[in-house]
């Protein structure tokens, strides 16, 4: 953290197959500071091996993970809510458990008004001869793909991760 830049510092050795997994922790990272106490405006990586900056707006990140214009506010507070009864590395989940991070993930599906493509959430364009309701034929392939895959209404329910099998030992692992 510094004067508002949340900066997160990867040493991959391949920076072209960024993972998604670290642009989701970045978006934690934003998250965790809930009661915005740092007021990051910008988050960022630094690729070490690379000496490679790359920075975004929070806003022109969250467009770019697909937040579905939802408002920073909105997710900590639902992030916060996730949070608060969390339990880490319990097994197994009860049901109790499941249904509130259900819930919680309802809370968080996409926002998206009429006029506007069900897959990315822009307005839609001006149709000649019928209403078009996807943008794109990208997003029309894409929203069969996230339905089936149960990120969007009308699809299965999404399985939740479970917690690992094995702990982690502290007696037990080797130093380098």
């Amino acid at each position: 953290m510094v004067d508002g830049l949340l900066i997160d510092f990867k040493s991959d050795k391949h920076p072209h197959r960024f993972p998604k997994a670290s642009a989701w922790q970045l978006l934690g990272y934003l998250l965790l500071d809930t009661a915005d106490h740092y007021r990051i405006d910008t988050v960022g990586f630094y690729l070490s091996r690379s000496a490679v900056l790359a920075t975004w707006p929070v806003e022109g990140y969250l467009d770019l993970l697909g937040t579905c214009r939802r408002e920073l506010a909105a997710l900590r507070s639902v992030f916060a809510e996730l949070l608060a009864g969390c339990r880490a590395d319990a097994e197994p989940y009860t049901p109790e458990d499941e249904d509130r991070v259900r819930r919680l993930l309802q809370n968080l599906a996409p926002v998206i008004e009429a006029g506007h493509c069900p897959t990315c959430a822009q307005p839609l364009p001006e149709a000649t001869r019928r209403p078009r309701k996807y943008c794109t034929t990208w997003c029309r392939s894409r929203d069969q793909a996230m339905r089936r895959k149960g990120l969007l209404p009308g699809g299965p329910v999404p399985a939740l991760p479970r917690p690992r099998k094995e702990r982690l030992n502290p007696q037990k692992t080797r130093r380098l």
